[in-house]
């Protein structure tokens, strides 16, 4: 299930990407699909709705209460990173520790003429945020037996 998510993922951020872009090229604004980091952001932007429903299952498997799963998952993966500044170190690993926010990392790319300048005091790298992806991903293929 994983796959066919990650597949239609692929296919809806290209899609996305390509209609995108055929729209900023009217304005002399596009970029190639070869443009650096242009596969990066599809990627990313594939990947993300299969880590969030990885983790929402590795919560479920834990919890055993759908109710409880579903508020938990919501908070985690969508209300956590609003809420978590990156004034300090130490929330900033917590910040850069969540989906989103590594997806927020990955889709950013320089694009040419405009420097690239990073918001936060404490930013992730882009392999940083890869790692954060595949942790939460494994998180779910955990084996958790019922004690």
């Amino acid at each position: 299930m994983t796959a066919v998510m990650t597949g239609y993922g692929l296919v809806v951020a290209g899609a996305s990407f390509a209609a995108s872009q055929a729209i900023l090229s009217g304005r002399h604004a596009g970029l190639s699909i070869t443009h650096p980091g242009a596969w990066r952001v599809i990627v990313a932007s594939a990947l993300l709705a299969p880590v969030s429903a990885l983790a929402g299952m590795a919560l479920g498997a834990l919890i055993r209460h759908s109710a409880t799963t579903m508020v938990l998952t919501v908070g985690a993966l969508l209300l956590l990173p609003e809420f978590v500044t990156d004034r300090y170190h130490w929330t900033a690993c917590v910040r850069n520790a969540l989906p989103f926010n590594a997806w927020e990392r990955l889709v950013q790319v320089n694009y040419g003429h405009v420097p690239y300048q990073l918001v936060s005091r404490y930013p992730t790298t882009v392999g940083g945020a890869w790692t954060v992806f595949a942790v939460w991903a494994a998180v779910a293929v955990v084996d958790r037996r019922d004690v």
